[in-house]
């Protein structure tokens, strides 16, 4: 039986290319088939996508429940109709002052709620908002609830605000750049944006685009790991159980010190087998390996 290719690939992705341009610049050169994203980001914006390879693609929503750092330069003092750089300024507004700034920004931490762009990616009744903010509709899109676990600024000068802001899944630094501009009287769009991290994946770690290989490659064993999935080895036993599908309940093994944890077990030659979901010591399965190699 042929095995499956799984794990996972780091990647900087420059400014000016989708993240679906950046799988199929991997599939091409890697010939691998199974792959897809933990979270797209915008072609405008630079830095980490981590790519999903084989059965690691099961981890998407695992991935969304993840934190992650950006790095934003706003220029105040001008608004686009996309929040962004590749809008057109629909609105100028006096500049506020740093010491406003900071008072302003403060409010930004802990829960708060936005309202994403109208040109992004949410679906209004089924369509992209971005489509129909293209034939001049205003979308009707909801407010929802993110977090900001940290937001920092690193300098203003001419007008650019860096700042740096560690938040939930699903959060716009547009929408952020935005809402601080209208505390301050004042307007802004994001010229630039730079996602540094995605959990302990860091843009420091990422492989550029076109240097990628197939030796870039994450094994599932490194990635859980980064991932902060405990990682249990079992003998062989052990291993035809969990291959099969057999409860676990009853198994005398180490993973039960993890009560409602996501777990992962791989045979003692470091093929993964299993991600199961411990919780109330149930051990659920989330998916076995399609590899039944436990050599």
């Amino acid at each position: 039986m042929t095995k499956t290719v799984s794990g996972f690939f780091s990647i900087y992705k420059p400014s000016g290319i989708s993240t679906y341009d950046v799988i199929r610049t991997i599939k091409k050169k890697t010939n691998i088939k199974k792959m897809g994203h933990s979270g797209t980001l915008d072609p405008f914006a630079e830095g980490l996508v981590v790519i999903l390879v084989g059965q690691m693609t099961r981890l998407f929503d695992f991935f969304l429940q993840l934190p992650k750092t950006y790095r934003g330069f706003a220029e105040f003092g001008k608004r686009t109709d996309s929040l962004d750089i590749t809008g057109k300024v629909i609105e100028t507004a006096p500049l506020p002052d740093i010491t406003t700034i900071k008072k302003n920004i403060e409010s930004f931490k802990g829960i708060i709620t936005q309202r994403p762009p109208a040109y992004s990616a949410v679906h209004v009744n089924g369509v992209r908002a971005y489509e129909l903010a293209r034939k001049g509709i205003e979308p009707d899109i909801k407010e929802k609830n993110v977090t900001i676990y940290s937001i920092d600024i690193n300098d203003f000068q001419n007008n650019i605000l860096d700042f740096e802001v560690t938040c939930s899944s699903g959060t716009y630094i547009r929408t952020i750049a935005d809402d601080l501009a209208k505390k301050c009287n004042s307007a802004a769009y994001l010229a630039k944006l730079i996602r540094k991290s995605i959990g302990r994946f860091v843009l420091d770690n990422a492989v550029e685009i076109d240097k990628i290989s197939i030796e870039h490659l994450i094994s599932p064993l490194e990635g859980l790991n980064t991932l902060d999935i405990p990682v249990f080895f079992v003998d062989d036993e052990i291993a035809n159980k969990i291959i099969k599908g057999k409860n676990l309940i009853v198994e005398n093994i180490a993973a039960n010190n993890y009560p409602n944890k996501i777990i992962s077990f791989f045979t003692k030659n470091n093929n993964f087998l299993a991600l199961v979901d411990n919780q109330n010591l149930m051990m659920q399965y989330i998916f076995v390996s399609a590899n039944r190699d436990i050599s």
